[in-house]
């Protein structure tokens, strides 16, 4: 029988396993250029601050300004969305979530057939 440390320390070891993947490794790699580059950083904070915007007018009734507010969000999503550089993060993101996914139902389905096992 395993102790809790023993398992947490395993769990660690296969993290850093993961993160030494070619998968979630060019994930991280378009993730830190993404948040080094100061156009969609510029383009992420004028979407936050309309957001906000967004809020207040839908919080006061202004329903001409709110519809306005709601444009410029999706102009300003549009821009940041055709960006390469976002494309190739979505699919890196995307890349590394299923290898994870795969990897919890491999283990998951291991797991509940070694209790069945058992049984």
């Amino acid at each position: 029988m395993y102790e809790k440390e023993e398992i947490l320390a395993k769990a660690d070891r296969i993290s850093e396993r993961i993160k030494a993947l070619d998968t979630v490794k060019e994930y991280h790699n378009v993730e830190s250029q993404i948040h080094q580059n100061k156009n969609i950083e510029q383009r992420m904070k004028e979407l936050k601050k309309n957001q906000k915007q967004s809020v207040n007018l839908q919080n006061y009734g202004k329903t001409q300004a709110l519809k306005a507010s709601e444009d410029k969000i999706q102009h300003i999503e549009e821009d940041i969305n055709i960006l390469p550089i976002v494309e190739e993060f979505r699919e890196s993101q995307t890349e590394a979530n299923d290898l994870l996914q795969m990897m919890i139902s491999t283990m998951s389905d291991r797991l509940n057939q070694q209790l069945e096992d058992k049984d």
